[in-house]
């Protein structure tokens, strides 16, 4: 019983790891850089102050923004830290803004420091005659600063928003120039020049390796199509065999693919310049180098790959002119959402829409055995389209554990945890894994733990990794972080503001 409680706690736990080591992380320059001299003399004065703030958010600022570099590369290592591909970015958004804030803090306070001398002072540092050392960390702010507003409100297309995004790794390198070229703080611990310069590597090298060197470095497997199935007027599955040794997943797993098509690079043109549809997109790297998620549905015992896409941009339009014999270049898999992670043999599946893919997956692996008690909840607008539903009622006559239910919308509404709740009375016991729109996984989480089930127990696929759902198969709207990631995370920027207080308190009082 001690065991399995304990178990149980650790693995309420897990989600946290990843934020946690997040935090410990960027908060230790502040430490080390506290322990290197006596705060009297750091805090002695407004200017003295003021820059030992600024100091304080550069350091915490560029580690931040080093670990950011690391949590965009999508190693494994890193995803397994955070429980899932889908967790780890919301990470990393996370930790982008807090890097953001803390370097505008650390602009502010030094101009701030610099204006107690004189407002001629303050404006020279930003200018070039300031020298090449500031100068170079001018410019890193003010392009990071254009790369996110960039990204926040102009409509981009796909390959834009993740060239803009690979900006950051450049724009990276010119702060890391400024940190190790700028003496006085960091000069007196040779402790945090070198933890500084263990993560300024391993955000560079990250970088490089997703980035840069990423056909060579990164692992990939290359599969050739056999069939495209248009289902209906936007949704398509498409069929890969393995040219190579074939991917090993879970069911439920996802995979970022790049289809290498004549059709598609007729279709998707370099360019795109419209004004009606607020759209500017480069598509120089659409087809030869650019990859987009997708849930794989095929069973792990097949010998083909699949993926089903709904068309609700411009590449996934695209897709659905996609020829027999192109290829696919396949990288994964990735995620964390499969029943196969899920201590509990009682299930409650719930799929919105094109959000049934994952579990398409998950039922084809099920075979004719009986053991996890299932109830799958598959919700569409209209009856006609449920897709694969004739193959899923195949899977529940064989079982009698596994039992599907459409709810079309225009029939009976919305779903709801009141009619789950009645049609399972075991329901506060068993976890429930949802996938579909972001609006549905949103008031069903939270009609959920209203009615008792523990958050812990709710499991949600969310592909909310940027803006990619503008021309790729993700969501485009603001996700909804989970209370526990945005306190965790963003605890970084409070526990950076506590320590400084501190710090500052402690200064003055000496």
């Amino acid at each position: 019983m001690l065991l399995a409680g304990t178990t149980k706690t650790l693995g309420k736990l897990a989600p946290l790891r990843g934020p946690l080591v997040l935090t410990a992380l960027c908060t230790t320059p502040i430490l080390l850089w506290a322990r290197a001299a006596p705060l009297e003399a750091r805090f002695s004065g407004s200017f003295a102050s003021l820059t030992s703030v600024a100091v304080l958010c550069a350091f915490a600022g560029t580690a931040a923004f080093a670990l950011n570099l690391l949590l965009g590369a999508r190693l494994r290592v890193v995803e397994t830290l955070f429980g899932g591909l889908d967790s780890m970015y919301k990470a990393h958004r996370v930790l982008g803004q807090v890097a953001f804030t803390l370097l505008l803090g650390h602009v502010v306070f030094v101009l701030a420091g610099r204006a107690t001398i004189s407002t001629g002072t303050a404006v020279e540092l930003l200018g070039p005659g300031a020298g090449w050392t500031v100068f170079a960390g001018v410019l890193a702010f003010g392009a990071m600063a254009a790369s996110i507003l960039t990204t926040l409100f102009v409509r981009l297309g796909h390959e834009v928003f993740v060239y803009v995004q690979r900006t950051f790794g450049f724009i990276f390198l010119a702060a890391s120039y400024h940190v190790f070229t700028t003496t006085g703080a960091k000069a007196q611990s040779v402790a945090l020049n070198r933890y500084m310069a263990v993560l300024a590597t391993l955000g560079i090298a990250a970088f490089a390796y997703r980035s840069l060197f990423g056909n060579v470095l990164v692992r990939r497997r290359r599969y050739r199509i056999t069939t495209v199935n248009r289902l209906d007027e936007f949704v398509t599955e498409i069929v890969m065999e393995p040219r190579g040794q074939p991917l090993t997943f879970t069911p439920g797993q996802f995979v970022f693919v790049n289809f290498r098509s004549l059709a598609l690079s007729e279709e998707l043109h370099p360019f795109e310049l419209s004004v009606e549809r607020q759209v500017f997109s480069f598509r120089a790297g659409e087809v030869g180098n650019q990859f987009h998620p997708f849930s794989i549905t095929a069973s792990p015992g097949e010998p083909t790959l699949r993926v089903t896409v709904k068309a609700i941009g411009d590449y996934t339009r695209a897709l659905r002119r996609l020829e027999p014999d192109a290829e696919a270049v396949v990288e994964g898999p990735y995620g964390s959402f499969s029943h196969w992670n899920v201590p509990s043999g009682r299930q409650v599946w719930l799929a919105g829409g094109i959000g049934v893919t994952p579990f398409l997956s998950m039922a084809r692996s099920l075979g004719d055995r009986n053991g996890q008690s299932i109830d799958f909840y598959y919700c569409v607008e209209h009856d006609e389209e449920a897709h694969f539903l004739d193959e899923l009622q195949a899977i529940a006559s064989r079982r009698d554990d596994f039992r599907v239910t459409v709810v079309a919308r225009d029939r009976e509404g919305f779903l709801s945890a009141q009619r789950l709740a009645n049609e399972n009375a075991d329901l506060v016991s068993a976890h429930v894994l949802i996938c579909g729109p972001p609006a549905m996984i949103d008031n069903l989480r939270a009609q959920l733990t209203t009615r008792g089930v523990p958050e812990g127990q709710i499991h949600a696929e969310e592909f909310g990794f940027a803006k990619l759902g503008r021309t790729g198969s993700t969501t485009a709207r603001p996700r909804r972080i989970p209370v526990p990631l945005t306190a965790l995370v963003g605890a970084l920027s409070a526990a950076v503001a506590l320590i400084a207080i501190g710090l500052l308190v402690a200064g003055f009082a000496t």
